[in-house]
């Protein structure tokens, strides 16, 4: 699938896609009736009354560091549903990124909204042991969703064994950095850990003259229908509070993102409706 740019003044943000695939609604907390009372959701947000999910990650080249975004967190019930389809979806979205030109070996940093399954963040090997997908890499995320993580590590009814042993795995080679509310991460790229998805979620900022040229909301809208239906209980764990951060950062009027959007996976909010990509009107 085809790459979408978004010009920064320190650099560009581009993402990088494997496939989008539509899910049912209830799935995301959502009912066909409040998929089908958002007629400006089809065809790019919904098809055929099935919201869309995007398998794809964020790619930003910020003063001389390149730096990926959530890569294709969350889906891996069809990344890795038997050990063949996790091989061939490995080296897929390996010659993806190599044909977008950006070789894993050329990316700095993995940043992290939460965790939320594996993604490719890390891949199993021929023996099966887990090692960053991106080999050069350190990865990135708030202190908060850290701290989470570990308490949670031990207890095998907060996560499955496939998101714990992996990231086990990577936190226990060393390869795991963390930030705090408000850290510059890059040349004009703010880390707001806000929660509402969760305690450590982070919505990053990317900013010109100080003001945000695209924000990148990660789960706090995990399909851009979430924008329109209201709190939702069924994905965040303080929804109130995911729904204030949400409108906070969408109402504004600038560029937002979301890591599981379908292609472009950005638009602007206007009106009572999200206004795909470059089509969107300022």
């Amino acid at each position: 699938m085809e790459s979408h740019t978004i010009e920064l003044g320190a650099g560009g943000l581009t993402r990088v896609s494997y496939l989008d695939v539509p899910v049912p609604p209830d799935l995301l907390g959502l009912t066909s009736e409040m998929v089908e009372s958002l007629p400006w959701a089809a065809p790019v947000w919904v098809r055929e009354g099935q919201p869309l999910l995007g398998a794809a990650a964020w790619v930003a080249d910020l003063g001389g560091q390149r730096l990926v975004f959530d890569p294709l967190q969350t889906l891996d019930i069809l990344l890795r549903p038997d050990r063949e389809t996790e091989v061939a979806s490995q080296e897929a979205v390996a010659r993806l990124f190599a044909n977008a030109g950006f070789p894993l070996q050329s990316i700095d940093r993995v940043v992290m909204t939460h965790i939320d399954g594996v993604g490719m963040v890390a891949r199993r090997g021929d023996d099966g042991a887990w090692q960053p997908f991106f080999p050069n890499a350190r990865i990135l995320m708030s202190e908060v969703e850290l701290s989470g993580f570990l308490s949670a590590a031990a207890d095998a009814a907060e996560a499955s064994d496939l998101t714990r042993t992996a990231w086990s795995a990577l936190v226990d080679q060393g390869l795991v950095d963390t930030f705090s509310d408000g850290e510059t991460l890059a040349p004009g790229l703010i880390a707001d850990v806000s929660g509402g998805h969760g305690p450590g979620h982070t919505v990053f900022h990317f900013q010109e003259d100080g003001r945000p040229r695209v924000t990148l909301l990660g789960h706090l809208a995990v399909s851009p229908i979430h924008l329109a239906t209201g709190e939702c209980a069924a994905l965040n764990e303080d929804p109130g509070r995911a729904w204030s951060l949400l409108h906070e950062n969408a109402d504004s009027g600038g560029l937002i993102a979301g890591s599981l959007w379908p292609t472009p996976g950005y638009g602007r909010w206007l009106e009572g409706a999200l206004h795909p990509g470059d089509q969107a009107p300022r």
